[in-house]
C-alpha cells in the first residue's frame, strides 16, 4: 500500500491553473488517497491529471509516454531510381518507433531532402529510416537516413494498463513527495487546461466517469 508522508516541511507548488482546469468540484473520493507514484518521472502532479486504480487496487497517476520523437536526422544516403518529384507526408519506414512522416525530395532518381512533416514517438538515436518505394513513384531502392536527436521528455498519456481502470480527476496540484491525492469524481473539468492532451484516452475517461463533464474553454 502507498503511504505519505506528510510531516516535511511545505513545498511551494504554483497552482495559479489548478482553479481553471477544475471547473466544478461536486464529489470526490472521502478522504483522497495516496498514490503509488512509482516511476513517475517528474516532481509535480498537476490537477487536472487523470487518476487511474491498478490491477493491484492502487490509486495511481495515469502513465505517460511519448518520449522518442524525432528531432534531428543525419546525412542522406540517397539510393537511386526513385521517380522525381516531391512527395508530401510519407510515412517513414524501419527503425523502434511509429508514426514519422516527412515529405520527400527526389531529384536525379535520388532523394535529396527529407523534412518531418510529423515527428512520431518511440523512436531511438541510431535508428534507420526509409520509405516504401510505392508512396515515390513505385520505383527505386537503397534511401535511408539516420536519427541523430530524439524527445526525452513523457509529455502525453500512455496506454491504460492492463487490469487498470479510470477513477478521477485530480483536484488540486501536488508534489510527488507527498502524493495524497484528492480526486473527483463528479464536476466539470477543462479539457484545454489538462497537463496533458486527453485527446486519444478522452472517450474511454468519459464513458468511466460519467458524472465528470469535459468542456473544452480556452484556457
Amino acid at each position: 500500500m502507498a503511504i505519505a508522508d506528510l510531516t516535511n516541511p511545505i513545498e511551494d507548488l504554483i497552482t495559479g491553473n489548478d482553479n481553471i482546469v477544475i471547473v466544478d468540484n461536486f464529489q470526490s473520493i472521502r478522504g483522497g488517497r495516496t498514490l503509488d507514484v512509482t516511476g513517475y518521472p517528474y516532481n509535480v502532479l498537476h490537477a487536472g491529471h487523470v487518476i487511474i486504480k491498478s490491477a493491484d487496487g492502487e490509486y495511481k497517476p495515469m502513465p505517460l509516454g511519448g518520449e522518442g520523437k524525432i528531432v534531428s536526422l543525419g546525412t542522406i544516403t540517397g539510393g537511386s531510381g526513385y521517380t522525381d518529384d516531391t512527395y508530401t507526408d510519407v510515412a517513414l519506414t524501419g527503425g523502434t518507433g511509429t508514426g514519422a512522416k516527412a515529405t520527400i525530395e527526389v531529384e536525379d532518381g535520388a532523394v535529396t531532402s527529407v523534412t518531418i512533416t510529423n515527428d512520431g514517438k518511440g523512436y531511438a538515436v541510431g535508428d534507420e529510416l526509409s520509405v516504401s518505394n510505392a508512396n515515390v513513384g513505385g520505383a527505386g531502392s537503397g534511401f535511408k537516413v539516420p536519427v541523430t536527436a530524439v524527445t526525452t521528455e513523457k509529455d502525453e498519456y500512455a496506454s491504460l494498463p492492463d487490469g487498470a481502470s479510470y477513477e478521477g480527476i485530480l483536484i488540486a496540484s501536488i508534489p510527488t513527495s507527498k502524493p495524497l491525492a484528492g480526486i473527483m469524481v463528479r464536476g466539470t473539468v477543462n479539457v484545454n487546461a489538462c497537463p496533458f492532451d486527453m485527446t486519444d484516452i478522452l472517450s474511454a475517461v468519459k464513458t468511466a466517469l460519467p458524472l465528470i463533464v469535459f468542456t473544452s474553454d480556452k484556457a
